[in-house]
């Protein structure tokens, strides 16, 4: 799926189900940005309050998680979550429509 907004780089999402999935997550994704930047890593998890994106991430010294990459403002966050889900739910829906 491939989705451009006028003040926001074209994004482009590839979704990969996970099948029997023992823990929440449901599939991971990957997006590309304007056709020359690629984000791999991307999970679609299923939490208590709902479906969610959760950003590529490492474990520091700590051992809480950092995310590697983010969106930077709020708005292009909200637009490319729901661009990821959209595709999570085409993708899911076809999937269920094979079956």
């Amino acid at each position: 799926m491939k989705k451009q907004d006028v003040n926001h780089p074209s994004i482009e999402v590839r979704v990969y189900p996970v099948s029997a999935s023992k823990n929440s997550l449901l599939a991971f994704a990957s997006v590309t940005l304007a056709g020359c930047f690629a984000v791999n890593g991307i999970q679609i998890m299923n939490g208590k309050n709902g479906v969610f994106v959760a950003m590529p991430s490492v474990k520091d010294r700590k051992g809480e998680y950092r995310d590697i990459c983010f969106p930077i403002t709020a708005e292009f966050r909200t637009l490319l979550h729901e661009t990821i889900l959209e595709e999570y739910s085409r993708s899911a829906a076809q999937t269920a429509a094979a079956i």
